[in-house]
């Protein structure tokens, strides 16, 4: 299912129309299922906030250089600080194929899908402090089921696993041509001595009867064949070597186009997928790492079953949050299902959430049908309409939203490059 489908981004030439009775002048964004979900690293969505980037090292020394950076010397939180890290891939995993991947157990799910987040923020300075208080939280995710592959992901497996097979097919040709086309410059050089040789030769036995300077004429007369045909073979063996980049050349690009194709398809598989995270959030008074209480926690539970064949997509999500600070500090819970289907290049799908606040023992629900097409340009064209939550004055407002999805504002990754 698109992943733009999500309208959280600009929007040109928005329309907005809420309910007539609604007094008050408080602006209310489009809230989807997808900012219940985790799009990014949980520790983040527990501090309520997204970094321009995300850390993700894979290499354990990637790691300690990014944690030891991270806490520096002066003995203070650092600000704006966010890494996420699976750890069974730190190391590489050649002998893993898609099928045990999949079919992967239980505990080698929690060990191929288990990732541990870091995010840190600092808040405004108190006004009896100069330093900010900082708020740190840590999280863990993992999916107990990853469903399946899906067709589109084999098919992609596949030409991969062909496309690999030439390369190497290719390259084994290359190696074994490359050293006869490198000797193409010594097998030219020693064919001019010879032709030079033979062209005195021939001056001397026209001038003159001398046997021996004919039969020297004859030798070096097959030597110089001889060299002709090594640089006839060299030559050959170059202008195939010369082929064979560039046949290797347009393979490593379609095999580049294939891994981010391979890696989109991965993102959804087929059959069910059960996702959970959860984790805790620190407040450091003044910043200071010794200065810290517990502030909250996070669960996350979010179901999704998808039929890429049907074009079908089904997503629940289950997010309980502590002392959230726009509800008052109070407990939330949202329930929410999302059940969309591709029409063509569109994609059409509705979606309901309940929210609860578990101190007031109050409860509110959203509903929304939601409508995304691509343009050009990576473009979307996107529209929806539904109800909002209830107001604390206890109106509802009816939001309808149609523009364009620019694609801005996602959350930058950035992987660490592997030692050498």
């Amino acid at each position: 299912m698109k992943k733009t489908l999500l309208l959280f981004g600009l929007l040109l030439a928005p329309v907005q129309s809420w309910a007539q009775d609604e007094d008050t002048n408080t602006s209310s964004k489009v809230l989807r299922l997808e900012d219940f979900r985790l799009s990014g690293p949980p520790a983040l969505a527990l501090l309520g906030i997204a970094h321009a980037s995300v850390a993700r090292p894979n290499t354990p020394r990637a790691l300690i250089a990014s944690l030891v950076s991270a806490t520096g010397s002066s003995g203070t939180v650092p600000n704006g600080y966010a890494i996420e890290t699976a750890p069974y891939w730190l190391t590489s995993h050649p002998a893993l194929d898609l099928d045990r991947y999949y079919r992967a157990t239980l505990t080698d799910r929690l060990r191929y899908f288990t990732a541990f987040s870091v995010a840190t923020a600092r808040r405004s300075a108190r006004s009896d402090s100069v330093a900010p208080d900082a708020r740190v939280s840590i999280a863990v995710r993992t999916l107990l089921m990853n469903g399946r592959p899906s067709t589109a992901l084999l098919a992609v497996s596949d030409s991969m696993r062909k496309a690999q097979v030439q390369y190497i097919t290719r390259y084994v040709q290359w190696e074994t041509l490359r050293v006869t086309a490198g000797a193409l410059a010594s097998q030219q050089r020693r064919l001019e001595r010879q032709e030079s040789l033979l062209s005195t030769l021939v001056t001397k036995v026209l001038v003159g009867p001398e046997r021996d300077l004919r039969d020297s004429t004859l030798r070096t007369l097959a030597r110089r064949d001889s060299a002709r045909a090594a640089v006839a073979v060299s030559q050959s063996a170059s202008d195939q070597v010369a082929t064979l980049e560039k046949q290797m050349d347009g393979l490593e690009e379609r095999l580049s186009n294939l891994a981010e194709s391979f890696s989109e398809r991965d993102l959804e598989p087929d059959g069910f997928v059960l996702e959970l995270a959860a984790g805790t959030r620190a407040l450091f008074s003044e910043g200071e790492w010794d200065r810290e209480r517990v502030d909250g926690i996070g669960v996350w539970v979010t179901p999704m079953y998808r039929l890429s064949a049907s074009h079908l997509e089904v997503v629940g999500v289950t997010r309980y949050l502590t002392r959230v600070a726009e509800y008052a500090d109070d407990d939330l819970l949202d329930l929410g299902v999302r059940a969309g289907l591709d029409i063509g290049k569109a994609s059409l799908s509705g979606e309901w959430v309940h929210r609860s606040l578990m101190d007031a023992d109050t409860g509110s629900s959203r509903w929304a049908a939601l409508f995304d097409y691509p343009l050009p340009a990576k473009l979307h064209l996107v529209a929806s309409f539904g109800s909002d939550f209830r107001r604390p004055n206890g109106k509802r407002p009816v939001v309808a939203t149609l523009g364009i999805n620019l694609g801005l504002g996602a959350v930058m990754i950035l992987p660490e490059s592997k030692a050498h």
